[in-house]
């Protein structure tokens, strides 16, 4: 259960809105975005990543070396973990751009990658797969997802947590393999994961998030107010923030479920959302990226990033998926 001792109930007021910074001048869509000290980094649907300035907004590089666009990516110590549409992941070294590592095995658009410690977790139309950093090789692959289409993976402690097109969350022991549960509610795919303490949280195509407890598996709550598919969740203390293509960012309220504030001014879907200190960083395929400094309770932030396409891509062949993200 929540526990509300635990959990400060907030209210609209207390959540202030500062000026937004856009970061405009792309040609492509951002699938994804994730904050580190100063930096943004970004992945693109022209098949690059790119490194900004958060002060000045300035693009510091630009990563070249995936011919697909690339769909998702994560930031440890110093290194970037990017997964894209042309099956592979690579590393990358932040301060040289240089591409370190090329970790092929995937046969399908790779979604999401995840790193903890010497791993890199990855979701994939395939399967998910286990990492070693330093190798780049795959330790173990997880089957379970029907049809294994996974769109997002989410790691805490020894577990795995997986989102997919299939409706449901599993949890997977990260040293077995072993699915340990599966949690069924939401009745469209599950786009999003994140964990928080004890909690999973949960974005979904059917407009909705979830709150679920991660030992039983029970769903404590449903967040609606999205008008459209939720596409990306992250909390940051007690709040959770998510984006969706019906153009909107919302701050929500962990333990009352309330929402707090919505968020306009991308004109179109958003794609991916990240909070780094007091900064809401969010990608859209209006093909900008904006960061809205909002007033925040301190406290701890378990990075995480998930990214995900709003092609309905249950309806098409998997040539279609590549080329559609290849093309634009």
């Amino acid at each position: 259960m929540l526990e509300e001792s635990n959990a400060r109930n907030l209210d609209h007021q207390q959540i202030q809105v500062g000026k937004t910074k856009t970061l405009e001048g792309h040609t492509k869509w951002i699938h994804s975005v994730f904050a580190k000290d100063n930096l943004v980094i970004s992945g693109f649907n022209d098949n690059t990543i790119r490194i900004w300035d958060i002060d000045s907004g300035i693009c510091l590089k630009t990563l070249e070396g995936h011919t697909c666009a690339v769909i998702s990516v994560f930031v440890k110590d110093n290194l970037i973990i990017s997964s894209s549409a042309d099956k592979t992941i690579r590393i990358w070294d932040i301060d040289s751009g240089k591409c370190l590592k090329k970790l092929e095995g995937h046969t399908n658009v790779v979604m999401s990658v995840f790193a903890k410690d010497n791993l890199i977790i990855s979701g994939s139309y395939d399967t998910i797969r286990i990492w070693d950093i330093n190798s780049g090789c795959c330790l173990k692959t997880l089957k379970g997802h029907a049809a294994n289409w996974v769109v997002s993976v989410f790691v805490k402690d020894n577990l795995i947590i997986s989102g997919s097109y299939d409706n449901t969350v599993k949890i997977w022991d990260i040293d077995s393999g072993i699915c340990l549960n599966t949690l069924e509610g939401h009745t469209c795919a599950v786009i999003s994961v994140f964990v928080k303490d004890n909690l999973i949280i949960s974005g979904s195509w059917d407009k909705t998030i979830r709150i679920w407890d991660i030992d039983t598996g029970e769903c404590l709550k449903t967040l609606e107010g999205h008008t459209d598919w939720i596409n990306s969740v992250f909390v940051k203390d007690n709040l959770i923030i998510s984006g969706s293509i019906d153009k909107t960012i919302r701050i929500w309220d962990i333990a009352n479920g309330k929402c707090l504030k919505t968020l306009k001014g991308h004109t179109d879907s958003v794609r991916s959302v990240f909070v780094k200190d007091n900064l809401i960083i969010s990608g859209s395929t209006d093909k900008s990226i904006r960061i809205t400094p909002i007033s925040l309770f301190p406290g701890e932030l378990f990075v995480f990033q998930s990214t995900m396409n709003s092609y309905n891509l249950a309806h098409h062949l998997e040539c279609e998926i590549r080329d559609y993200f290849c093309a634009r």
